[in-house]
């Protein structure tokens, strides 16, 4: 394998990932969502998700669910402009509700790898004397925190629940899909360490190790896709 060569292509496609992702922050500024987790939910992907993401972001993310009305009411010299905001679930083909939901699970998964590998560069943890071991355990409990964080506060703000009722059913929605995703990134990852990289070392500061971490993501997004329709048409899930 041509060392250099990789390196330059693996920049290339960390570097589009990092530009895209400040497209989409940009534009999520300007285009608030109406649900207020995908915001983050859009930037995160963008790291991973290069003109993937953009395509899904411009094909129906742009929020487009905000209805304005003007209705003329009686002994009034103006007009009102009523806004309805829809359940965009409802109206959407199911395969953009379906993406919508793995995205969103897999934006914790991403934030979650992210700062655990980052965390166990400076602050080494071994399980069973494995590196790597330490690595992927930290970045599944944190996937699985922040995970239900993110499908806690979409629940909240779609339905009026208690506390205790949208952590439990949180945690019931985004498991599966969260477990899901984290099986196709770990599995192309252990790949990359054990079968392409064997020869040399994949280090957390290098433009290949990111870059592999992206295709994990793609990875993870494929294998967790599946998974979530089955959620949403068991009624496990919502669709976002």
């Amino acid at each position: 394998m041509n060392t250099m060569f990789f390196n330059a292509v693996s920049c290339f496609f960390v570097c589009a990932g990092l530009i895209i992702a400040l497209i989409l922050a940009i534009n999520v500024i300007f285009h608030r969502q109406s649900m207020k987790i995908m915001n983050i939910v859009w930037v995160l992907t963008g790291l991973w998700g290069h003109y993937f993401a953009l395509f899904a972001y411009y094909t129906f993310g742009v929020r487009k669910d905000n209805m304005v009305a003007t209705v003329p009411m009686e002994n009034m010299k103006m007009d009102m402009k009523i806004s309805m905001e829809m359940d965009m679930s409802e109206v959407r083909p199911q395969w953009q509700s379906i993406t919508l939901s793995a995205l969103h699970c897999g934006a914790g998964c991403t934030l979650a790898d992210i700062i655990g590998e980052w965390f166990t560069y400076w602050v080494p943890l071994q399980i069973g004397g494995s590196l790597i071991a330490g690595s992927w355990v930290l970045d599944f409990v944190l996937a699985l925190i922040l995970g239900v964080f993110f499908q806690f506060i979409a629940i909240r703000e779609m339905e009026a629940i208690s506390f205790r009722e949208a952590v439990s059913r949180a945690f019931k929605a985004d498991f599966f899909s969260l477990l899901a995703w984290q099986v196709g990134m770990y599995s192309w990852m252990a790949v990359a360490t054990f079968i392409l990289f064997k020869d040399e070392s994949l280090e957390k500061t290098s433009w290949t190790f990111w870059f592999m971490m992206q295709i994990a993501m793609l990875l993870g997004f494929m294998v967790s896709y599946p998974v979530n329709a089955w959620l949403i048409k068991s009624g496990i899930k919502k669709g976002m």
